[in-house]
C-alpha cells in the first residue's frame, strides 16, 4: 500500500505541476512527458523454461475436464485464453452448472507478480493453493450437490491413463501421481501464459505508428490527469495489491480473509489491463459492462464509505478524454492465441 500512495502521490504532483486541480480538470493543461513514463511499461524478457516436460503437462491438465468432479470442467472453462485467460460472463459457471458470485479473474502474466497472494481476494497463496483449492473445494468439485467427488477418484482417473502416466514419469521422476503433483504443474503452465505482443508494445519499442494518436493521448491521461496508474502501473498494469474501488458490492473481498483490516472491507486485487478489451463486462462482479462504464466509474470516485481507498479521487473527464483512454486501453490487446 506505501507503494502505491507513494505512486499517488507521483500522478498527483504531475498533474499539479501541469496546472490541473483534482476535481477541476483544465482541459488546456500540458500533459506529462510521454518519454518519461514509456521505460516503466517496457516488457522483460520472457521467463527461462527450466521443466518444459512439466509445463507441457501442466497445459494438457489445465484444458482436461477430468480433473473436475463432473469430468466436464477444465480450468480452461473459466480462463480462455481467447478471452485474455478470463471470460466474457459477468459471473463464472462453476461444476454444478451454478453461477458463482463471482467473474473469474484473468490469468495472463501472472508468473510474473511474484509472491502476492492469489485471485480477487487473495485466499490462495499461492497458484498451486488455488488450483488445488478449486479442484478439492471450489468451483471444479460440484460442492452443492449431496455426494461430492473426493480428490482420491481423480487422482485415479489421472493414474488410470497410460498416456499421462508416462508424462508424470517425464516431467515428475520421483514424485506420486496425486494431487500435489497435478496442481504443481497445472501452475507451472499457468506460470508461462504470457501476453501476447500488443501494438502498445511495438509502441514503447519504437514504433511510433503501432498506435493512433487518441491512444497517446490516453496514455498521457492513463499516467497523468486520470490517475490510473497508481494501480494500474508497470507493464502488466497492476499493482497485484487489493483496494476497495468503490463498487456496489455485499462482497467483502478481501475483508472476508483479512477481517481486521478496515482497508480491506470490499476491497479487491487490481486486475492486469493486457488483453482488457477481451474481457467485458468488468469489475470482480461484472457490474460494469464497457470500459467507458469504467472510466465513468472512476471519474465518480466510487461509493464513499470508510474503506474506500484514499486513491479514489473524483475527476472531471471530457468525452474526448474518456475516449482517448479507452482507445489507449484497446492496444492492450495483442493477437488472441491459437
Amino acid at each position: 500500500m506505501r507503494v502505491g500512495i507513494r505512486i499517488f502521490t507521483l500522478a498527483i504532483g504531475l498533474w499539479a505541476a501541469s496546472g490541473v486541480g483534482v476535481g477541476h480538470a483544465q482541459q488546456n493543461a500540458a500533459p506529462p512527458d510521454l518519454a518519461a513514463f514509456k521505460s516503466q511499461y517496457r516488457r522483460p524478457p520472457a521467463h527461462p523454461i527450466e521443466n518444459r516436460a512439466l509445463i507441457d503437462l501442466g497445459r494438457e491438465l489445465f484444458f482436461d475436464p477430468v480433473i473436475s468432479a463432473s469430468g466436464k470442467t477444465a480450468c480452461a472453462s473459466c480462463h480462455f485464453p481467447q478471452m485474455g485467460w478470463g471470460v466474457a460472463e459477468a459471473k463464472s459457471i462453476n461444476d454444478s452448472g451454478k453461477l458463482t458470485s463471482r467473474k473469474s479473474q484473468a490469468l495472463i502474466g501472472i508468473g510474473y507478480q511474484g509472491s502476492a497472494p492469489i485471485g480477487w481476494d487473495g485466499r490462495s497463496p499461492t497458484l498451486e493453493a488455488q488450483a488445488k483449492g478449486s479442484i478439492a473445494t471450489g468451483s471444479m468439485s460440484m460442492r452443492e450437490t449431496s455426494t461430492p467427488v473426493p480428490v482420491d477418484v481423480i487422482e485415479q482417473r489421472i493414474r488410470a491413463n497410460p498416456s499421462y502416466v508416462a508424462k508424470f514419469k517425464a516431467a515428475l521422476p520421483n514424485a506420486a501421481i496425486d494431487i500435489d503433483s497435478i496442481v504443481r504443474a497445472i501452475a507451472e503452465f499457468e506460470r508461462t501464459i504470457e501476453p501476447e505482443t500488443a501494438p502498445f508494445d511495438l509502441w514503447i519499442a519504437g514504433e511510433e505508428a503501432a498506435i493512433p494518436d487518441a491512444a497517446k493521448r490516453g496514455f498521457a491521461l492513463h499516467n497523468g490527469k486520470a490517475l490510473c496508474s497508481a494501480c494500474h502501473r508497470g507493464w502488466r498494469f497492476t499493482d497485484d495489491q487489493f483496494h476497495d474501488v468503490g463498487t456496489t458490492t455485499t462482497d467483502r473481498g478481501r475483508g472476508a480473509t483479512v477481517s481486521d483490516n478496515p482497508l480491506m472491507q470490499f476491497a479487491f486485487k487490481t486486475p492486469t489491463l493486457r488483453d482488457v478489451a477481451l474481457r467485458p463486462p468488468y469489475m470482480h462482479n461484472g457490474s460494469q459492462a464497457t470500459l467507458e462504464d469504467v472510466v465513468k466509474h472512476y471519474e465518480k470516485g466510487g461509493i464513499a464509505r470508510a474503506s474506500r481507498s484514499p486513491m479514489m479521487q473524483p475527476i472531471t473527464l471530457t468525452d474526448a478524454e474518456r475516449r482517448d483512454l479507452v482507445a489507449f486501453m484497446e492496444t492492450l490487446s495483442g493477437a488472441r492465441p491459437k
